[in-house]
């Protein structure tokens, strides 16, 4: 049996061939064969740097030099930890080329005097410095690294001018050093006087001469050391490892040497390839004629170094004996001559800003033997420079006005006693103490170079149209400070934004111009969003005119930011119930601007994406919309609220759910279900079982932990079904019917071994069975319900072409006989038994009745079908 058809009530049946040999002699036997009959219908650094390149690393810099000085132009730092963050306190270079005041501002950079790069670096050519010092455009067309020509940067970009001083490079005797403060004209001290001091008694070499060294592990290696017009003992500088030409001999590679566009500037960079270092020199003027000097050192090792700076002056101020005065501590000092004072800044002399890492110098006579601090020694070691060595102190802490030099403040001319004229030649060394530099690490020095006295710019000063702003992220025209701004000497300028990580609006960001000095503008200043918190923040405004000059009082915005939303309440409701309409009891911490005018209402488009269905158990989603109608466009937010919808085949707790329910099924359903996994999964699928989290509604897989369920089961079984959080629900399964032919006989064989003699009789007889033990039906009945059994001819008697009608009869105990071919015949009947074999004596059940005068009768072996019928009964 394979299956029920429940609207008919009928089993499918099994048929029986029957067979019977006609011969001249007596009836021979009968052959049934059973068959069945279904009736249901059911870093940084360029790939192409790498060692594993054919080239070395100066052949590659040298051949790509435009490309990588573009890169290491642009390189900026975006780790949140090694960001080159801008700062009231640093300088600024504005490029430009209309040669204004602006061309000369000198570029920011950190306070901090090592700037982290993101990873380590390769050692095969120049990296960094990982923050650009001085902003602006350099021309790398031009290199002048391996030229002898003579070449100029000035404050107004162009050579020539009377009285401006210009920036003298690139000549025969210093292939890389500049020479400060010089010109090309050929100024005299006596017939042709200029305000700015540009030569030497000898008209040839410009001063003050700067030579750069290194200090390593707090000593300073002779081959990249310092000298200040020495001839013994020897000291090789930098500049004088790179020579006119790069060579294999002097381990320094890379060399280049630029101007920027604007021809107020030059920078310088190089390899060393023996102690794994970059360098970069920036040099540039302002229009005040002041020179901003940047010497930068980059760890280009793999592993950590031990790094810090060196640098000395050759000066002439006037004459060689000039007295040195403190400009106070840890500002610089100022060299006074007869006509010209020198002045040495640390600090930026518009804004006081600190310029770099610079943070100890001594300046008075360098070939005196004389002892600290009254004046300087032999330039060999730095350490005779400085109280306690190397990492000593020197005149950095003299307050201001104090005569830190050897020559009398009262009279320059005259020595201290005890002072000869070989003693008649001045200098100063400064240097930053060896700090640990991790690989890509950068330390920075800058100083500011003047023979003229800067007047400080008078700040700028902003105000704001309103101090406290509420707005929702979105909402750019409210995240907008207003107010008004002006400056009493200048005209242009930015507002800028400090947030509360300490970052600021860029430098190209909310620009202003007043057009006219003292006139007060109106500005508008767009809050960078990302920059924000829900919540409360501040924001610190400042007027920043074109000479990087900063409001000294600045103000303070508090920005709201508000974030629409609010935090949904979960529901539980029986199925047939609906959410309730009760904003209170929806939602809660609502977060919006004004939570008086709002409106709270059901988006039935459903965003989420599980659509509440109220009448099955589950979890879904009832999408809400939180609409803040005071703002113009509204604000409008989705605020998806969980349900969890149950019934009484629902298990709830405060964690999970599980649903199943109670289900009927067929003995034949479950009949072919052979192990364990199949009677599982027959289970879970009939009771659409599931199992969730009610707070999320992610599955929690369901699973059979327990069943009475057999594949001969029969009546009523149980099955308890648990979820993955453990929560379980029992259900009953109920088996309907079981009621099928279980077996049937293969053949029913009818006569004599050796067949019947025809003819035998004119009257009629029967032929009883052969075998009459086997000649049984079989009904299985698990659900003990009523049945009947019933037979009928479903293929006539046949022998070749000759065919026997009406010989197959039913005779039952009371001996009633029905002939099969007129129709189904009930046969047998049950009800109360869970097995039942139908049978019959050997004189009853289905007999072979044979009428001698039958003249159809004719020697033969007949075979039909005997059809079983079993039905459902009262």
């Amino acid at each position: 049996m394979k299956g029920n058809n429940s609207s008919k009530k009928r089993w499918a049946t099994t048929i029986l061939m029957t067979g019977i040999i006609l011969t001249g002699m007596m009836p021979a036997g009968s052959i049934v064969k059973a068959v069945s009959r279904d009736d249901s219908v059911i870093s940084t650094q360029e790939p192409s740097q790498l060692t594993n390149d054919t080239k070395s690393g100066f052949e590659k810099i040298t051949e790509d030099v435009d490309a990588q000085k573009a890169k290491e132009d642009s390189s900026i730092v975006t780790n949140k930890e090694t960001t080159v963050t801008e700062d009231k306190n640093v300088p600024v270079v504005k490029d430009d080329t209309t040669k204004t005041k602006e061309d000369s501002s000198i570029a920011k950079v950190n306070k901090a005097t090592a700037v982290k790069a993101k990873a380590a670096v390769s050692v095969t050519g120049y990296t960094g410095p990982t923050t650009r010092v001085i902003n602006t455009d350099w021309d790398t067309s031009t290199d002048y690294a391996n030229s002898s020509a003579s070449a100029y940067v000035s404050p107004s970009g162009v050579q020539g001018r009377d009285d401006e001083p210009v920036l003298y490079f690139g000549n025969s005797a210093f292939a890389f050093q500049p020479s400060s403060l010089t010109n090309n004209k050929a100024y005299d001290r006596t017939t042709n006087a200029s305000s700015w001091v540009y030569t030497t008694d000898t008209t040839k070499n410009p001063d003050p001469k700067k030579y750069y060294g290194i200090i390593i592990n707090n000593a300073i290696p002779a081959d990249r050391g310092y000298a200040v017009g020495l001839s013994s003992p020897t000291i090789s500088t930098i500049e004088s490892a790179v020579g006119r030409r790069p060579s294999a001999s002097n381990k320094i590679n890379g060399y280049h040497l630029y101007k920027n566009k604007a021809g107020t500037g030059f920078k310088a960079i190089m390899y060393d390839t023996v102690y794994k270092l970059s360098y970069t020199f920036e040099e540039m003027y302002d229009a005040n004629g002041g020179l901003y000097s940047y010497f930068s050192i980059t760890n280009s090792d793999t592993s950590s170094q031990s790094i810090g700076a060196v640098e000395g002056v050759d000066t002439y101020v006037d004459n060689d004996a000039v007295p040195v005065n403190s400009l106070g501590p840890g500002n610089g000092f100022k060299m006074v001559g007869t006509a010209h004072t020198l002045n040495f800044s640390l600090r930026d002399p518009n804004t006081n800003a600190k310029l770099g890492g610079w943070t100890n110098y001594t300046a008075g006579n360098i070939n005196s033997t004389r002892s600290y601090p009254k004046k300087l020694l032999n330039v060999a070691n730095v350490g005779q420079y400085f109280n306690g060595g190397v990492s000593g102190t020197g005149m950095e802490n003299y307050a201001a006005g104090t005569n830190i030099g050897i020559y009398d403040i009262k009279d320059p001319t005259k020595t201290l006693t005890g002072i000869n004229n070989s003693d008649r030649d001045s200098g100063f060394v400064i240097k930053t103490n060896s700090k640990m530099l991790a690989p890509g690490e950068t330390l920075t020095n800058g100083s500011y170079l003047s023979y003229k006295e800067v007047t400080p710019s008078v700040p700028p000063v902003a105000t704001v149209t309103s101090p406290t702003i509420n707005a929702y992220a979105d909402q750019k025209d409210a995240l907008t400070i207003k107010g008004k701004v002006s400056d009493v000497d200048s005209t242009k300028g930015r507002i800028k934004l400090t947030y509360e990580d300490g970052s600021m609006s860029s430098m190209s960001d909310n620009k202003y111009d007043t057009t006219t000095v003292g006139k007060s503008i109106d500005y508008s200043a767009a809050i960078d969003v990302s920059k924000l918190k829900v919540g409360s923040n501040k924001i610190i405004v400042a007027a920043v005119d074109e000479n990087d000059f900063e409001q000294d009082t600045p103000v303070t915005v508090t920005v709201n930011l508000f974030k629409l939303g609010a935090t949904p309440i979960m529901q539980t409701i029986k199925t047939g119930e609906t959410v309730s309409t009760d904003e209170s009891k929806l939602v809660t911490n609502i977060t919006i601007m004004n939570s008086n005018r709002h409106t709270l209402t059901v988006d039935s488009k459903n965003p989420s994406g599980k659509p509440l269905n109220n009448k099955v158990p589950g979890f879904y989603i009832q999408d809400m919309t939180l609409t803040d109608i005071t703002t113009s466009p509204k604000e409008v937010v989705n605020i998806p609220v969980p349900v969890n919808v149950t019934d009484d085949n629902t298990v709830v707790d405060k964690d999970s759910a599980v649903y199943a329910h109670s289900f009927s099924t067929t003995s034949d359903a479950i009949s072919g279900l052979t192990n364990k996994a199949a009677l599982d999964a027959f289970i879970l699928k009939n009771s659409e079982a599931k199992g969730w989290m009610i707070a999320t509604g992610n599955e929690s897989k369901v699973s059979v932990e327990s069943t009475t369920l057999t594949t001969t089961s029969g009546g009523d079984q149980t099955a308890t079904i648990t979820n993955a959080n453990g929560k379980k629900i029992t259900i009953t399964i109920t088996i309907a019917g079981g009621l099928k032919i279980a077996a049937a006989p293969d053949a029913m064989n009818y006569g004599a071994t050796d067949g019947v003699m025809l003819p035998y009789s004119s009257e009629n007889f029967n032929l009883q069975r052969q075998d009459n033990s086997t000649a049984k039906v079989s009904i299985s009945n698990m659900g003990k319900q009523g049945w009947n059994l019933s037979a009928k001819v479903s293929k006539d008697l046949t022998s070749g072409s000759n065919t026997l009608t009406g010989v197959l009869e039913y005779i039952d105990k009371n001996n009633v006989v029905t002939d099969l071919d007129s129709g189904g015949v009930i046969v047998g009947s049950g009800k109360t038994e869970t097995a039942q074999d139908v049978t019959w004596d050997a004189k009853q059940g289905i007999i072979v009745n044979l009428n001698g005068s039958n003249a159809s009768l004719k020697a033969g072996k007949y075979v039909g079908e005997i059809e079983w019928t079993l039905t459902d009964a009262p």
